[in-house]
């Protein structure tokens, strides 16, 4: 019996996931009858979401990037303000270039308990003073306009946010997207690999140069066991090969 590992590897963080499957023969170690609750798949379907975005936002966005929320002055419907917004990223778009920079972008929009606003995380490259003037459908003050930080732990708890505030949004069919990104964005690189062995280990060990931050043992939603674990650099760069042979 085998299992699967997916590793994600990107400056300076490394996460690794082990899991069973039953195309590789594994058993499951829940009742075979286990079916997840409606909240329960709701929950990893969040955390899938969360895990995709949160890693790519490491991936494409730095210190110093910034973190926007756009309001309006004049309450828009849910309809217009999606071409409000729209049409705001194309004028940035052309800003950017005639500076010789390409924009890249990320952005979700809430309208449920609060007014219309949109959340946008974009590469550096403009002012404050500059983005009010392309956006003029409301000011934006230096509350709504921070400097991203470009930590990992910075990346997860935006994308935390962003998920959360689109939720509603998604559940209600307003939108299919949970955040709509740029095309430019780079794409987290994942390795998998098929591992011959019945079982890993309960407390793995960290990549030379690295600690490991985040253990965890549990199961899948078909009741499969999994592991996931993540290891911060400490100093050193560890390449794939160190990775794959620890």
């Amino acid at each position: 019996m085998a299992y699967r590992e997916e590793i994600f590897q990107a400056k300076g963080i490394i996460e690794r996931r082990k899991y069973h499957t039953c195309r590789l023969g594994g058993r499951k170690e829940r009742l075979p009858n286990y079916r997840p609750s409606t909240e329960k798949t709701q929950e990893w379907n969040l955390k899938r979401a969360e895990k995709k975005l949160y890693r790519t936002i490491f991936c494409n966005f730095n210190r110093d990037d910034l973190y926007v929320t756009l309001t309006y002055k004049d309450e828009p419907t849910y309809e217009q303000a999606k071409k409000n917004i729209t049409n705001f990223i194309r004028r940035l778009k052309r800003r950017y270039k005639k500076q010789g920079k390409e924009l890249r972008y990320i952005y979700t929009t809430e309208y449920r308990g609060k007014r219309i606003h949109h959340h946008l995380l974009i590469n550096a490259g403009i002012t404050r003073a500059e983005i009010n003037n392309v956006w003029g459908l409301g000011l934006i003050s230096h509350f709504a306009f921070q400097y991203y930080d470009g930590n990992f732990d910075d990346a997860k708890r935006l994308a935390s946010y962003f998920i959360k505030e689109s939720q509603r949004n998604v559940r209600e069919g307003k939108q299919k997207l949970r955040w709509v990104g740029s095309k430019n964005l780079i794409q987290p690189k994942i390795h998998y690999r098929t591992i011959q062995s019945r079982h890993w280990k309960e407390e793995p060990k960290s990549p030379k140069g690295y600690v490991r931050t985040e253990l965890i043992n549990g199961y899948t939603d078909e009741g499969y066991r999994y592991q996931f674990a993540r290891y911060i650099r400490v100093e050193n760069f560890t390449d794939w090969k160190q990775v794959l042979d620890e």
